[in-house]
């Protein structure tokens, strides 16, 4: 933390590495957004400023947090020098697009079978038309069925209903 100056208070994490919104959630419902989303770290401070920016009535866990928050504000100094914004997802501590497309993918389950696909001898229209079998998105008879699409057709060897089909009758 520099001068606060870029800084939030609100919801950016600068007490303790955590933001007011999640040490005080109680106390954060109970301030307007449009405060939340332009007062500074320097601006509150000055002169307590964000508690005048606290509005309706708080519960006693909105009092406790409120206490408690005001203990950690309370001791806290700026400086003069600028604020410096750290990115955690990355070890330099600079924002890349590349690690923030890394995070939004945080949790997921890989799909491995494109690799065996896509990587294959097969001919561009057998592996595009696997693709969606693969991933259970093919318009089959029992799914067209359930859309209530009457337009199907009856295969010629099994004799199953065949949806989407187009059958062009040479000329």
């Amino acid at each position: 933390m520099g001068n606060g100056n870029t800084t939030l208070f609100w919801t950016d994490k600068w007490v303790h590495g955590c933001s007011v919104e999640n040490l005080a959630p109680n106390v954060f419902a109970c301030v307007p957004p449009r405060i939340r989303r332009r007062q500074t770290v320097a601006e509150a401070l000055t002169n307590d400023a964000w508690v005048s920016a606290i509005r309706g009535g708080l519960n006693w866990i909105g009092i406790i947090e409120y206490l408690q928050l005001w203990d950690c504000v309370q001791g806290f100094q700026l400086s003069e020098q600028e604020d410096k914004h750290i990115w955690n997802l990355e070890a330099g501590g600079c924002y890349s697009s590349k690690s923030a497309y890394r995070a939004y993918f945080f949790g997921s389950i890989p799909f491995e079978p494109w690799r065996r696909l896509w990587k294959s001898w097969a001919p561009n229209k057998c592996k595009v038309f696997l693709w969606p079998a693969i991933r259970n998105r093919c318009w089959t008879a029992d799914r067209l069925a359930k859309r209530g699409d009457s337009a199907t057709l009856v295969g010629l060897l099994c004799g199953s209903k065949v949806g989407l089909v187009q059958v062009i009758a040479p000329n």
